[in-house]
């Protein structure tokens, strides 16, 4: 389904988060106009125009044609019919190369002699479940949602330790200070963000991604969802204790 977007090789940042956009709103975006849509992003409107071009489309009208014929082709059967649920995560949600980055991560996982997850907020959450599988699988494995926890002045300097750094911003000032105290110890460490294009995962050893909308509400309150998280914890668990 839509081959002619989801194809489309050597995209910029732009690129992709207009082609997530596309993926994610299938039944509306094929009647907004490239402003409309470069609103939502935001970017320009000459951007949208760009990426369209890029994917073999001789105007905009090219490519809602396109896309609402794909949507009308769809709409006789289940989405389950045509895609598989860990195509749609892969091609939409994950970089593409996201299969060899969990296996990357999980062979330095497999190496470590002790696992600390930590995270804040919802991403506390994340933390404490991957601790909780981790340990369920054999490895030693122990978690925090408090960047300061006492844990680190103590245990930080041990050697072949792994730190997975849940975040989904990749930019919380507590969790950045946090990574730099542990990078000057040597510590490998894998973070897991929404998107790649953030300090935390430039700090990182292995950073492995994904692509989903924001949502926020006033205060800094987030509902953005847990989802891709989940599905990457799992993922990780299944290559260690497989490898294990």
């Amino acid at each position: 389904m839509l081959e002619k977007i989801s194809s489309v090789k050597q995209l910029s940042d732009a690129d992709e988060v207009l082609q997530n956009y596309i993926f994610r709103n299938l039944e509306t975006v094929f009647t907004r106009s490239a402003r409309d849509i470069a609103a939502q992003i935001p970017c320009s409107p000459s951007t949208v125009s760009r990426f369209v071009r890029k994917c073999g489309f001789d105007s905009y009208h090219d490519f809602q044609r396109y896309v609402k014929n794909e949507v009308s082709q769809l709409a006789g059967k289940g989405m389950t019919d045509t895609i598989s649920l860990e195509q749609i995560f892969v091609n939409q949600v994950f970089a593409e190369n996201v299969l060899e980055q969990v296996e990357t991560a999980s062979a330095l996982l497999k190496q470590s002699s002790f696992i600390y997850c930590v995270g804040m907020g919802s991403s506390g959450i994340m933390a404490s479940y991957a601790a909780r599988k981790f340990n369920t699988i054999g490895f030693k494995a122990m978690y925090s949602n408090e960047p300061y926890a006492p844990f680190l002045s103590t245990q930080m300097k041990e050697k072949n330790s792994t730190i997975i750094i849940f975040s989904s911003s990749g930019e919380t000032a507590e969790i950045i200070e946090m990574v730099q105290l542990l990078k000057s110890s040597n510590n490998q460490i894998i973070s897991i963000t929404n998107t790649h294009d953030n300090t935390l995962a430039r700090l990182s050893t292995i950073n492995i991604p994904y692509y989903i909308e924001n949502q926020r509400l006033p205060y800094n309150f987030d509902l953005s969802s847990q989802i891709p998280t989940v599905a990457l914890i799992e993922y990780l668990v299944a290559f260690c204790f497989n490898k294990k």
